[in-house]
C-alpha cells in the first residue's frame, strides 16, 4: 500500500475507502458505519483505557491510556452531518520551508498515521451500531 502524504484524500484497503482529512490537528477519518457508543465505551474500559464521557449523555467518545482530569484524549469518535468520524493526532509530519524562520511542520497522513488506523479499526468494528438509529440516515 504506497500512502500519498495529503491533508486529503481516502486510504483504500483491498474493497474498503475511507476518506479523511487532516484540520485542526488531527486526521479525521469518516466511518463506513455508526459507531455504539456505549459499547465502544465498555470496550474501551475492559482494555484498560480511560474515556472521556458518561455513556448515558453522549454524542463522542474520547480515551487514551492515561487519565485526565480535563478530558483531553488523543482519540475521539464523534458525529458530523450524519456520519461518525475517528480523530486522532497525526503521527507523520512533514517539514516546509518558512523564509527567515525555522522550516514549519506540517501534519500528514503517513505511514504511522495509517498503521494506527488500522489498529484502531477492529476495535470501532467491534462496536458497531447493529441499528442504525433514524437521526442519522437523513
Amino acid at each position: 500500500m504506497r500512502v500519498i502524504e495529503t491533508t486529503k484524500g481516502e486510504i483504500i484497503k483491498g474493497r474498503d475507502a475511507y476518506p479523511y482529512e487532516i484540520k485542526n490537528e488531527k486526521i479525521h477519518i469518516k466511518l463506513p458505519f455508526y459507531v455504539d457508543l456505549k459499547r465502544l465505551t465498555d470496550i474501551l474500559k475492559q482494555r484498560g483505557y480511560f474515556v472521556a464521557n458518561d455513556p448515558e449523555e453522549m454524542d463522542s467518545q474520547g480515551w487514551g491510556k492515561w487519565y485526565d482530569a480535563e478530558g483531553y484524549y488523543p482519540y475521539w469518535i464523534y458525529e458530523e452531518d450524519h456520519c461518525h468520524y475517528f480523530a486522532f493526532p497525526p503521527e507523520d509530519y512533514k517539514l516546509a520551508p518558512e523564509p527567515g524562520a525555522a522550516p514549519k511542520h506540517i501534519p500528514v497522513l503517513g505511514t504511522k498515521a495509517v498503521e494506527e488506523f488500522f489498529h484502531w479499526l477492529p476495535v470501532l468494528k467491534e462496536a458497531i451500531l447493529k441499528d442504525e438509529p433514524a437521526r442519522l440516515r437523513e
